[in-house]
């Protein structure tokens, strides 16, 4: 009791009820005989952000979180980064099944609500922190069987960690770094922040190797891998690409963030000596930048091939220097100067929907449909596109049996899609003939601007996703991620089609000849299964045929067939 009374409890509480969360703050902080420090996360992402930031001594989350975040997430982060955290499930009354899939998932306890809830939890927080304690020292535990079964466990570890350093620098090899890759990325779309990759190359190391030897060479390796260990997170990857090459994979972490790493850790380099008993040598170092969502990636192995082109740019530039990839490409200020895609448009308009969000959800959607239609009216051709999109794109959800809450915020998504185009200049919105290559780039950055846009506002998160991808294609060929098929949200999928649809119908009228209703459908068709989802399009058609705006016999129904039996048997 004693050690109860003088340590501090550090506790990361994730759980989505806001209320909850406020009464379990409460009741933490009014029991003084189990002290504790109570960190709070409302969704999953936070509470991984926060994990990577901070430390704790229990982790306790809730099993039940909107759909799209999922609490395993948390444990099997814990996981992969072997972090020595007891995780607490808490499950409602007659889901211990789902408990004990935890249990042998790696948590350390469960608690059923309403068992002291949350009177006692303090008390019972700090007995399960305490056994976590002591079954880490396995001796005072057990006798020769465990003994076995941990030596074994070391073994296959050992083997395990053997298979996936690089034998020189015991830093990540390059095999491990592209299935950490796939996995950091994957999460890093789903739950939607950044992720970094920085390149760093030691300069002129040839020279080292011809002059000195290669033993030399790999001394000054082994010293390099050592101060990217001292100066980088426990959550940041590092891994040998490939000769004096070495990659930074920087989870949550943006352009700014890893630009200001990759100028330290340059400094760092110019600043030692290296071999200081030995040769005293000085190296100096250049690194490549790539981040995810500001740059456009076709794919998760576009994050290092940028990164390394940026560094190729900074050799290129001198050596002992940062470049970023973004700087790689031709401003759009200096390709065409009017147009005008400003910072501080996107920070404007932020703070006008930030403002909004202040209100009713009712009172939102009305304001937005303003903030829409104000848009919308500097030009005849795309007035009404918006609530068009949004009112076919809710009918088309329910058609394909979606939930109402998830229709509804696909009806919100098809309202704010082109939002974006707010922070674009007028002078390309409403250019009557054909766009240039720099205008059409300029408008390809809508879906990223109006996710900017959206973020912030907590309760547009899912709409905010569905807008930044609403130009994907279903092969995979689309913007700004090269998302392809399920990856795609649904709604996202839906709304790509419905607004392919009206600009076709109504809304590109100001670009090309508009098309009957039949043409149209005939031609979203025809991109079935490449640009777009066959089954979405078969829910469109029937939602047109209800409104009795398509004839039974005025559509391609064989090309229609083709393109689902096609990706069916894919």
């Amino acid at each position: 009791m004693a050690a109860e009374k003088e340590k501090i409890l550090s506790i990361l509480l994730i759980d989505s009820d806001e209320s909850r969360r406020a009464l379990f703050q409460k009741q933490f902080s009014e029991d003084l005989e189990y002290k504790t420090s109570l960190d709070l996360a409302g969704t999953v992402r936070d509470a991984l952000k926060k994990i990577h930031e901070n430390s704790y001594h229990v982790i306790l989350g809730d099993s039940h979180f909107p759909e799209g975040e999922d609490i395993a997430d948390v444990l099997t982060e814990l996981n992969r980064t072997k972090a020595k955290v007891p995780f607490i499930l808490m499950v409602e009354r007659g889901e211990e099944a789902r408990a004990h899939r935890a249990l042998k998932s790696g948590a350390a306890d469960y608690l059923v609500r309403g068992d002291g809830e949350p009177k006692d939890l303090p008390k019972r927080l700090w007995t399960i922190y305490r056994n976590f304690e002591l079954s880490g020292r396995p001796g005072e535990l057990t006798g020769e069987i465990l003994n076995q079964n941990e030596k074994l466990l070391a073994v296959n570890e050992k083997l395990r960690e053997l298979s996936i350093r690089d034998e020189l620098t015991g830093l990540y090899n390059h095999r491990y770094l592209q299935e950490r890759l796939t996995e950091e990325f994957t999460r890093a779309v789903r739950y939607g922040y950044p992720i970094s990759c920085l390149i760093l190359d030691l300069d002129h190391f040839r020279r080292v190797n011809d002059t000195l030897s290669h033993t030399v060479g790999d001394e000054v390796l082994k010293e390099a891998a050592g101060l990217l260990l001292e100066n980088c997170r426990l959550s940041d990857l590092i891994a040998r690409f490939g000769g004096e090459e070495f990659v930074i994979l920087l989870p949550h972490v943006d352009y700014q963030g890893a630009f200001e790493l990759g100028e330290r850790l340059l400094e760092l380099f110019a600043e030692k000596t290296f071999l200081p008993d030995s040769h005293q040598l000085t190296v100096t170092a250049s690194a490549g930048i790539a981040s995810f969502p500001d740059d456009t990636l076709k794919d998760r192995s576009d994050l290092v091939n940028f990164a390394e082109r940026a560094l190729f740019r900074a050799k290129a530039s001198g050596r002992n220097r940062v470049s970023c990839y973004r700087d790689l490409l031709p401003s759009l200020g200096e390709v065409l100067p009017r147009i005008k895609i400003s910072e501080e448009k996107v920070i404007e308009f932020q703070k006008r929907l930030s403002e909004i969000a202040d209100s009713a959800r009712r009172g939102y959607i009305e304001s937005s449909k303003a903030l829409v239609m104000a848009l919308e009216s500097k030009d005849p051709f795309t007035a009404g596109h918006s609530s068009r999109v949004a009112r076919l794109s809710m009918q088309i959800a329910e058609a394909m049996g979606l939930p109402l809450d998830e229709a509804e915020i696909i009806e919100h998504a098809g309202l704010l899609h082109d939002i974006g185009k707010i922070c674009v200049s007028d002078e390309i919105l409403l250019k009557p003939g054909r766009l240039t290559l720099a205008e059409y780039e300029a408008i390809k950055q809508h879906p990223y601007l109006g996710y900017r846009i959206l973020k912030p506002i907590r309760f547009l998160h899912e709409e905010a996703t569905l807008v930044l991808h609403h130009h994907e294609w279903f092969n995979g060929e689309g913007y700004p991620c090269r998302l392809r098929k399920n990856e795609i949200p649904v709604g996202a999928r839906i709304i790509a089609v419905v607004d392919s649809y009206d600009t076709m119908r109504v809304a590109g009228g100001r670009y090309k000849k508009t098309m009957s209703v039949p043409e149209t459908v005939n031609e979203l068709i025809a991109c079935s299964g490449t640009q777009f989802d066959p089954e979405v399009v078969q829910a469109c058609i029937q939602v047109l045929l209800m409104r009795k705006e398509l004839g039974a016999d005025a559509y391609n129904k064989d090309g229609l067939r083709q393109a689902l039996e096609t990706v069916s048997q894919k």
